[in-house]
């Protein structure tokens, strides 16, 4: 029996070490919270490299995303009569998005090279929508106002 829980032991090393990188890359694809709330902070670091200014930054509140499809919340009603107790099915959360709005300036060219380095950034974040206006058409200053949406890990925005 010692023989055949050693060779188990050993088959189950082997699997640990195969998978371990698939977890990792997988794994570094969502935010956790604190890196959410670092969010500015990254931003603001790719921004300064690229010489643009972000003016506006404003985290929404986060959407649970459960079987590829958003859950939104009941709205509490305040009654003033009897409550009912209402049997609450808890949703599992598949991953979380949370909405951010931003307004960046800049020059155009450095703005495209800002967004090339964060989308070559390991951390899953999708711009949904985007206006770029031109501010200086002879200096190709830009303003450039939307909402990106970061996937967080669901075991940490419940």
């Amino acid at each position: 029996e010692t023989k055949t829980f050693k060779k188990e032991i050993k088959k189950l090393k082997k699997k640990i070490k195969k998978i371990t990188p698939e977890y990792k890359n997988n794994s570094s694809l969502f935010h956790s919270k604190a890196e959410v709330e670092d969010l500015y902070d990254s931003l603001s670091i790719f921004a300064t490299n690229y010489n643009l200014l972000i003016t506006k930054i404003e985290k929404k509140s986060p959407i649970l995303i459960s079987g590829g499809q958003k859950v939104k919340k009941e709205k509490k009603k305040k009654k003033k009569k009897k409550k009912k107790k209402k049997s609450v099915k808890a949703t599992k959360a598949s991953y979380y998005e949370i909405p951010v709005t931003y307004e960046i300036k800049g020059n155009f060219l450095d703005f495209i090279k800002f967004k090339r380095a964060i989308a070559k950034s390991k951390k899953m974040l999708n711009f949904d929508e985007e206006l770029i206006k031109v501010e200086n058409k002879e200096g190709g200053k830009v303003v450039a106002t939307g909402q990106l949406t970061i996937v967080g890990l669901p075991d940490e925005f419940n």
